[in-house]
């Protein structure tokens, strides 16, 4: 258990040290990131060992540690371009300026949570970008992954000094008013900007915490994202790219397909060939190897998305395919569902496992009309070869971001915002947007003076 003294030490002295770091070169801050880079290096090993401890994928599966080092590449290439003042051109007559500017200056302390479904990646790649922006951090690592959290912390420890990135990884404080979640004693600390990855009911408990200090926060929470197939779509690329978008880490993704939208008329067909697709990479001999791509993080969520499955089912839902699972192996086998009722938990709540509900539509207002009563997703998908639908879709919809005949390639272009909208997130990250999230766009405005005699 963590001791509250311990806590507001590591803030005092991060708080105290936020003057140095801001004043930092990109070559200084440069500097930092390559030290990241090599401990996540040395640690590679433990850093697969430890997600497949917490969420049961393969020790093999690079992709968080991968992109964590394209985020580094990045940021080491461009940061001096991105801290770099930005010109403005005058737009009033008088009085002349001599320099009109915009200047990106470090926010200060950064409160970073992370998350479990993909711990490494959504704790270090905002890291990334914070640092790069001359922030000091302060990180806790989630609990449902407490492996993963351990190997994070012994990475910061040895690629930062802990004044200027330190790490949490207990679940509870002990505080003068009794024993208190770790979570809640950092929320109460007056940070000056606090990130989060998680869900819309854990995003307004930072939105009130942060209100406490008048801080500012930027949240990626997630949503129902659709997939959209029009008539024209080429069904077996189409059942490829949601697979893509469905199955891995056993749908405990934010960006994963939610559910998709197909014409009436072409329902079977693309129920048949995303079944095929499904039996192609996750079966052999007709049984579900879910050890390829990961399980439920916990019992609690088995049974959340086992009781979504349940409920649509009592409710008249069919399962085209699939259905089974296994409470001790903590796994649900890819199921489709049809005619589900649209007041079903399924249809209402984001799902976070490998159940995809089909919806069919004659009109494609019906698409509209139901997205809309669904709220803002992280993102959303459209699958046509008709640029004119395409159009319509993104005029008659809202969401985070977009990717067209693909699934998610809006999230790995570094050179895009990414995030949410109301429910689904609040601010943009990636890339320079990123940099640019953890600073505040400081205008400057320098009057030209006539010397006198």
């Amino acid at each position: 258990m963590l001791e509250y003294n311990e806590i507001q030490r590591v803030f005092t002295a991060a708080r105290a040290n936020r003057a140095a770091v801001r004043a930092r070169t990109s070559a200084e801050r440069i500097e930092r990131l390559e030290a990241l880079r090599a401990a996540l290096t040395a640690h590679a090993e433990d850093i697969g060992t430890a997600i497949k401890a917490d969420l049961g994928r393969p020790t093999d599966n690079r992709g968080e540690f991968l992109t964590v080092m394209g985020n580094i590449d990045k940021a080491v290439a461009e940061l001096a371009d991105w801290m770099a003042p930005i010109d403005v051109e005058q737009s009033i007559p008088s009085p002349k300026g001599k320099r009109i500017f915009i200047k990106y200056e470090p926010r200060g302390v950064v409160l970073l949570f992370g998350t479990w479904d993909f711990p490494i990646g959504m704790f270090f790649s905002p890291l990334v970008q914070a640092v790069a922006a001359g922030n000091v951090v302060i990180g806790k690592t989630n609990s449902l992954a407490p492996a993963t959290g351990k190997v994070i912390a012994t990475i910061v420890a040895e690629a930062f000094a802990e004044d200027e990135v330190s790490v949490f990884d207990d679940t509870e404080t002990n505080t003068p008013d009794g024993v208190r979640s770790t979570n809640d004693v950092l929320l109460d600390l007056p940070v000056d900007h606090i990130f989060l990855t998680g869900s819309p009911r854990v995003g307004k408990l930072i939105v009130a915490a942060a209100a406490k200090h008048l801080a500012s926060f930027t949240l990626e929470l997630g949503g129902k994202s659709p997939a959209i197939v029009d008539s024209t779509a080429d069904l077996d690329y189409v059942a490829q790219q949601i697979v893509i978008g469905k199955i891995p880490n056993h749908g405990q993704t934010c960006l994963s397909v939610d559910y998709v939208w197909v014409p009436a008329d072409r329902r079977d067909e693309f129920v048949e060939k995303y079944v095929a697709a499904v039996r192609a990479k996750y079966y052999d001999n007709g049984e579900f190897r879910y050890e390829r791509d990961g399980r439920f993080v916990n019992r609690r969520n088995f049974e959340r998305v086992k009781g979504y499955l349940d409920q649509a089912v009592e409710a008249g839902a069919t399962i085209a395919f699939g259905g089974t699972s296994d409470a001790d192996a903590l796994v649900i086998e890819p199921t489709v569902l049809l005619d589900v009722p649209v007041d079903s938990d399924i249809i209402q709540e984001e799902i976070f496992g490998p159940l995809l509900p089909v919806l069919t539509y004659t009109d494609e207002s019906e698409i509209y009309a139901h997205s809309d009563s669904l709220g803002k997703p992280l993102g959303l998908y459209i699958y046509s070869q008709d640029e004119d639908f395409v159009e319509r879709v993104l005029d008659n919809t809202t969401s985070g971001g977009v990717t067209v005949n693909a699934h998610n390639v809006h999230w790995r272009e570094e050179n895009l915002p990414f995030g949410g909208v109301n429910s689904s997130g609040y601010g943009r990250y990636h890339g320079v947007w990123g940099f640019r999230e953890f600073s505040n766009p400081r205008s400057v405005y320098e009057v030209a003076l006539t010397p006198t005699s």
